[in-house]
């Protein structure tokens, strides 16, 4: 058992991992281990970035509620270079709320390097994802500029190559 995980879904229950809740046979009728939580499938540089931030702001939300201890997510992952964050709803009181501050999230990850959470300068292609100048480097992918991505996808395929910025060690 992880002290500081116990801690953390001790102040955020929402994060207390019982499994993969679109797993058949999902149930919570067992006593979480604190080896796993939520904030373990955001990425790291995401969570360097955001975190505790994210959290507070989404239990401040759910606290005009009285939801903390109800809210569950359904799935957290990266999606086209940026954060995406289900759940398995909330009261139509706070619905509004929770979307913006998932959509305030999702908007903002793309711009953080989703390795070590520095302001991101490139975007990799293939599997799309931000990153710093340093951890593009050190991955030495095919990355494009961040301000040239909706250029890049509007140009012409065969022209594409030219926002190309490549590292080789």
């Amino acid at each position: 058992m992880s002290k500081e995980n116990k801690e953390l879904c001790e102040k955020y229950p929402f994060l207390t991992w019982y499994g993969d809740p679109l797993y058949v046979g999902y149930n919570e009728d067992h006593e979480p281990d604190y080896e796993y939580t939520w904030q373990d499938e955001v990425p790291e540089g995401w969570r360097k970035a955001f975190c505790p931030q994210i959290w507070e702001e989404l239990k401040a939300i759910l606290e005009k509620a009285d939801y903390v201890d109800k809210f569950r997510f359904a799935q957290i992952k990266e999606k086209f270079g940026q954060l995406r964050l289900y759940d398995n709803g909330v009261p139509e009181e706070i619905f509004d709320e929770v979307l913006d501050w998932a959509n305030k999230y999702e908007a903002l990850s793309a711009n953080y390097c989703i390795h070590c959470g520095k302001p991101a300068k490139y975007m990799s292609l293939g599997w799309i994802s931000p990153w710093c100048e340093d951890c593009a480097k050190e991955i030495h992918d095919t990355v494009i500029d961040i301000n040239d991505v909706e250029a890049y996808y509007e140009a012409p395929r065969e022209d594409r190559q030219r926002f190309y910025k490549k590292f080789y060690k």
